[in-house]
């Protein structure tokens, strides 16, 4: 493709010069200009023609008419193959312009500085560049209108090269027109929203625009005989954002729409406790819910933990992790079932697992090595997506928003942030919690956030071993995230292995002066004490239980302190929140309300 003309005329003025520059010194392109533009082409030396000297009107209206003219439209939107358009062209005396180099006001920018006037935003409103760029991209079959500075290098190289082909020249061609399109529907769309606002009484716009970008099919949606597809929010602009829309390790793996669900609840998790300090961190999700996580010790340890509270569950689930995955470590991951879960089926307990394999691993980066020892030491490894998402520490974005769509409509709320507010919690019973009761209880809370409501969490010693998730009453979610620890050899009564003291004895060493915190415990999530060689607690000292919501009656802390629960968190709020406070002094566990409550519907 050859250039010969070109207009340049940005408002953002990166990289301009030293594109400006090679095509002039290199390629012999004349180039058209105005206002600042122009004048910083000519301080670096680069010849420039004005728009004004082509026209033969001068810029107007404090610039906003510059390039709105027959001369130069017509120069854009000729169709060279036409005689006739061509034949128009020579008798008016016009040249074809063959590249289009516009950037637009920055309206969004503009408008979202509080102090900005209704006078300023106005000024923002760029009309001339988005004609500019929509002339240039309706005639894209022989005009070029590059859009960034990205655009620019590249382009120069294929010019230098010309390398391309006919086809790919032409697809170079549409997808600028197609980016420059994107950019004017953008800039419209801000415009309207803006506008939309302007008289509502709440200053909310009427109007919302969200940009989705297709990429392509899934397997399958939710069951297989639904389609689905992956519409990933180009808008994020946030570097983190945390999405696992767009960190596939690109080996061919295909997702589903459960994957990315599932994919999305385990990061989501596994985020929120290394935002609250604890490396490393491991997390198990199943059907949208945490069912294992560990904190605290060894990575090794901590994975033990996460996949120990219910290896049933583990299987086939989604593993998170909040550090980069080196070779020992997927090694370790690869015989899970080998170092953790035959033992259990050797020893006889009726909750060990048939096996183990992962759907999706998600972290912040996985070593060569690693990826080699996943994708060839099982079978199964060479089917396990890999997501790589980056630093889960990062702040998310507090401007983000959630949507979700209902039957003829879609619901929009801001996330929720909230996370370990400490100084909103109170103690609200005799007696307050254990060093090691509140590391633990941080857990739970942020695990139960984490879980479909009505949540209810057991932790203990920095290790989920019961969730009761997604249950019409609480106290049902009380029952199920029992019978889970009792199932999988956690708590007195459930399946052959170590048990827990009773519920006397516990309490009767918990109604005295609070504990020092265990020997080598750190951060908010302390380790209080180690385990046999089975992955049960040898005697725990307590056992502590999260809930979302709050409790409407005493029947589910009745149930939690039955089981041998210590100390108990929950938003508080019911109107019988005495009668439960009550029910918690009666046995002398240990109360904080925290005053948030953590609905996941």
């Amino acid at each position: 493709m050859t250039i010969r003309r070109a207009l340049i005329s940005v408002y953002d003025k990166t990289g301009v010069v030293e594109f400006a520059r090679a095509l002039h010194e290199e390629f012999g392109v004349e180039i058209l200009s105005t206002g600042g533009t122009a004048k910083l082409l000519k301080d670096n030396g680069i010849p420039v023609t004005l728009v004004e000297d082509v026209t033969g009107f001068p810029e107007m209206l404090d610039g906003r008419v510059k390039t709105l003219h027959p001369k130069i439209f017509a120069g854009i939107l000729a169709d060279r193959d036409n005689p006739e358009h061509m034949r128009q062209l020579e008798a008016m005396g016009v040249k074809p312009i063959d590249l289009v180099v516009v950037n637009l006001y920055p309206f969004e920018k503009t408008v979202a500085d509080p102090n900005c006037t209704f006078e300023q935003a106005i000024e923002m409103i760029d009309i001339g560049g988005v004609a500019l760029l929509r002339a240039a991209a309706k005639n894209h079959k022989h005009v070029l209108v590059p859009g960034c500075v990205e655009d620019f290098k590249a382009l120069l190289v294929w010019m230098r090269g010309d390398e391309l082909s006919d086809f790919g020249w032409e697809q170079i061609r549409r997808d600028y027109a197609h980016n420059a399109y994107m950019q004017t529907c953008e800039y419209d769309a801000a415009i309207t929203t803006w506008l939309s606002a302007a008289d509502t009484p709440d200053g909310k716009p009427t109007f919302r625009f969200l940009r989705l970008l297709d990429w392509g099919p899934l397997r399958y949606g939710e069951n297989a005989h639904q389609s689905s597809e992956l519409l990933h929010d180009s808008q994020r602009g946030h570097p983190i954002d945390l999405t696992v829309a767009d960190c596939l390790l690109n080996d061919g793996v295909e997702f589903s729409y459960n994957n990315y669900l599932d994919a999305d609840a385990a990061l989501r998790l596994c985020a929120e406790l290394t935002r609250a300090g604890r490396r490393p961190a491991c997390v198990f999700v199943k059907h949208n819910n945490p069912c294992g996580a560990g904190v605290g010790g060894e990575k090794l340890e901590v994975y033990r933990r996460a996949y120990l509270g219910d290896p049933n569950a583990a299987m086939g689930g989604i593993l998170a992790v909040n550090f980069e995955v080196d070779a020992e470590f997927a090694a370790a991951v690869m015989e899970t079932f080998d170092r953790f879960g035959k033992p259990l089926k050797e020893s006889g307990a009726s909750n060990a697992p048939g096996g183990f394999f992962l759907e999706v691993w998600v972290a912040p980066g996985f070593t060569d090595d690693a990826v080699q020892v996943i994708r060839t030491r099982k079978p199964w490894g060479a089917r396990v997506r890999l997501l790589v998402v980056g630093d889960m520490n990062a702040a998310p974005d507090p401007a983000g928003l959630e949507y979700r769509s209902i039957t003829g409509g879609m619901l929009v709320q801001t996330p929720d942030l909230v996370g370990l507010n400490e100084e909103r919690w109170k103690v609200v019973t005799k007696r307050a919690p254990t060093e090691s009761e509140m590391s633990d209880l941080r857990l739970a809370w942020l695990i139960a956030k984490h879980t479909k409501s009505n949540a209810i969490s057991l932790v203990r010693d920095g290790m989920l071993i019961g969730n009761g998730a997604g249950q019409m009453s609480r106290v049902m979610s009380c029952r199920i995230a029992v019978w889970l620890a009792r199932e999988n050899g956690h708590l007195e009564g459930g399946t052959k292995g170590q048990r827990d003291k009773g519920t006397e004895e516990r309490n009767h060493e918990r109604t005295g002066a609070q504990e020092p915190a265990a020997s080598g415990t750190r951060g908010p999530f302390a380790q209080a004490e180690a385990r046999g060689s089975d992955g049960r607690l040898a005697e725990p000292p307590h056992l502590v239980a999260a809930s979302d919501a709050f409790f409407p009656f005493r029947d589910g802390p009745d149930l939690l302190m039955d089981a041998g629960v210590t100390a108990i968190i929950q938003p508080g709020g019911s109107k019988r929140d005495a009668e439960v406070i009550a029910a918690c002094d009666e046995r002398g566990a240990a109360m904080i309300f925290t005053g948030t409550r953590h609905f996941r519907h």
